[in-house]
C-alpha cells in the first residue's frame, strides 16, 4: 500500500486517486476500476507533486534497530536500562514531505535503487540531536531535520561526535578526488 503526505498527514494514495476522479467526473472511481501502486498511482500523484511513501510512517516503521556490543557471543540476555527519546511519526512524516526521500548528503534514494516496496525509506536526523536538547521541545520538520540514508546518518554520529552534512559531504568529494599522491 502506498501512503500520500501531504500537509503532514498520511493518506491512502488509491483513496486520494478515486476521491479525485469522483471530484473531477461526478462518479466515484472504485478501487476494483483501476490497478493502483508503483505503475499508475505513484506516478501520477508524484507528477502532481505529492511525496508517496511505500509504508505509512508510524513509529514502528521508522524504528531503527540497536546497535550491539563489540563481543563475539551472541544469544546472551541482559537487562539495559536506557534513556529513549521520544520520536514524532508526524515530524518524521512532514520531514519526508518537505524533503523528499532522498538522502541530504550523498542522494541515495532507497526507491531508485532496490524497487516500490523501499519508496520513501530513509532515516531523519535531528540536526541537533535530542539527547543535547535537554528538554521536550517541539521540532520544526523543515528547519530541524533532514533525510539521511543509513550509512550518511552513521558517520553523521561516528565516535559520539555529530558532523555537519556539509562535512560528511566534503569527506565524500574528498574520497572520490583524492588528489595526487606524494
Amino acid at each position: 500500500m502506498f501512503m500520500l503526505i501531504h500537509n503532514g498527514k498520511q493518506y491512502d494514495s488509491k483513496a486520494i486517486v478515486g476521491a479525485a476522479y469522483e471530484h473531477q467526473f461526478g462518479e466515484p472511481l472504485r478501487n476494483t476500476d483501476f490497478s493502483g501502486g508503483q505503475a499508475s498511482v505513484v506516478p501520477k500523484l508524484s507528477s502532481l507533486g505529492f511525496k508517496v511513501v511505500a509504508l505509512e510512517v508510524t513509529d514502528s516503521t521508522s524504528a531503527l534497530a540497536q546497535e550491539v556490543p563489540e563481543s563475539m557471543w551472541e544469544g546472551g540476555k541482559r537487562m539495559v536500562s536506557v534513556n529513549a527519546y521520544e520520536r514524532s511519526a508526524a515530524a518524521r512524516a512532514a520531514c519526508i514531505e518537505a524533503h523528499g526521500s532522498r538522502c541530504a548528503i550523498c542522494d541515495f534514494d532507497f526507491g531508485e535503487v532496490y524497487g516500490a516496496e523501499f519508496l520513501g525509506f530513509i532515516h531523519v536526523h535531528h540536526r541537533v540531536p535530542v539527547s543535547e536538547v535537554g528538554a521536550r521541545y517541539e521540532v520544526d520538520p523543515v528547519k530541524d531535520l533532514v533525510p539521511l540514508c543509513p550509512n550518511c546518518h552513521a558517520i553523521v554520529h561516528y565516535g559520539n561526535k555529530t558532523r555537519s552534512e556539509e562535512e560528511v559531504k566534503q569527506r565524500i568529494k574528498k574520497a572520490k578526488n583524492p588528489g595526487p599522491v606524494e
